[in-house]
This record gives structure tokens, C-alpha cells and sequence, in this order.
């Protein structure tokens, strides 16, 4: 009974799954026309991205609940730590509750400034709020990352809208009905 168990309740770390599933998004964007330059200290060539082509993800931070700055400056790290090892990408952070907040753009250039980002809000939840800003904003990103104590007021947002991550601290309950999701709690009692 304990191995089922243990089978059934498998748990994938929070970090593996950003990981996956940022490159997930470019494993077709590679071209060998355009070598990386992040390659030339080695004495090698690599493959660079196809110009015009980008990782686009956006990353919406739930600022209603349990998410402390530890959490996100660990978790904002985590995602800067991950894009050191791309030479072309567009990253927009934003808070929300029931509205979203202080919509920043980072890429290869200001990267190190996401370690200074201040989320903003602090009311109830309402995941809703970030697919109307992407629909009203015409953001279509290829992935979405949501970082929250999964506790929504209502919906959990557009299922058909683009690829969802959620990133979920405090309510080792919660099962979004789409998308695919991690619990922040499991990587930080190192289980895996």
C-alpha cells in the first residue's frame, strides 16, 4: 500500500517544471545559421536561436496570500538562473489580485534588474484578472507561469488561451483543472 501510494502521489519539483517547460518552448527554435555566442568562451559552436525567434513567457505573481518576499525572490531567481542560459528572450512579470499590477518587460539586457521587481496589490484573488489584461494587452505568450497560494475566487481563469504553469505555495490541495502544476512546499522539504 505504501508504494502505491507513493507511485499515485509522485510529486515533481518546482524548479524541474519551469525548466521542462521553458525549454519545452524552444526546442524547434534552434538554428546552427545563427551559432550562440554564449558558446564562444568554450572554444565550441552551438546552435542560437532562428532570428526572430524568442522565448515569451509572462509570469503573474498572486499577491493575496501566503507568497513572502523569500518565495519570490527564490522563485524570480529560479527563472533568471534558467534564462542565463539563452541569448534571446522576453520575460514579463506582473502582480495581481483581483487587478493586474506593475507589468514589467526583462530580457537578455535587464535581466538583473527582475531580482529588484516589487509586486504590488495585496486584495483577493481572481485569476480571471490576467486573461483579461493578455486579451486587452493582445499578450500571447507561450507559456504562462502563475505563482500563487492557490486559493481563487472563483475561476481559475481561460483553459484554451495559451499553455499554463502553476507554481503553487500554501495549499498543497489545490488541483488546477488545466494547465500543469507543481507544489512550492515538496522542493523546499527536498522531496522529490
Amino acid at each position: 500500500q505504501r508504494l502505491i501510494k507513493d507511485m499515485t502521489e509522485s510529486v515533481i519539483d518546482w524548479r524541474e517544471l519551469l525548466l521542462q517547460q521553458i525549454q519545452s518552448i524552444i526546442k524547434s527554435d534552434f538554428s546552427w545559421l545563427r551559432p550562440s555566442r554564449r558558446s564562444w568562451h568554450m572554444d565550441a559552436i552551438l546552435p542560437g536561436m532562428k532570428p526572430g525567434e524568442t522565448i515569451d513567457i509572462c509570469v503573474a505573481i498572486d499577491t493575496s496570500g501566503s507568497i513572502g518576499e523569500t518565495e519570490l525572490k527564490i522563485f524570480l531567481g529560479e527563472i533568471q538562473g534558467i534564462m542565463d542560459g539563452y541569448d534571446e528572450y522576453k520575460i514579463r512579470v506582473w502582480s495581481f489580485d483581483t487587478e493586474v499590477y506593475n507589468d514589467q518587460e526583462f530580457n537578455s539586457d535587464n535581466m538583473a534588474e527582475i531580482s529588484t521587481y516589487e509586486p504590488k496589490g495585496g486584495g483577493g484573488t481572481d485569476f480571471d484578472a490576467n486573461w483579461r489584461y493578455m486579451k486587452e494587452q493582445g499578450i500571447e505568450p507561450k507559456k504562462f507561469i502563475v505563482f500563487t497560494d492557490g486559493y481563487p475566487y472563483g475561476s481559475w481563469g481561460d483553459p484554451d488561451y495559451c499553455d499554463t504553469v502553476w507554481i503553487i505555495k500554501g495549499n498543497t490541495n489545490a488541483q488546477p483543472p488545466f494547465g500543469i502544476w507543481a507544489h512550492y512546499e515538496h522542493a523546499q522539504k527536498g522531496k522529490k
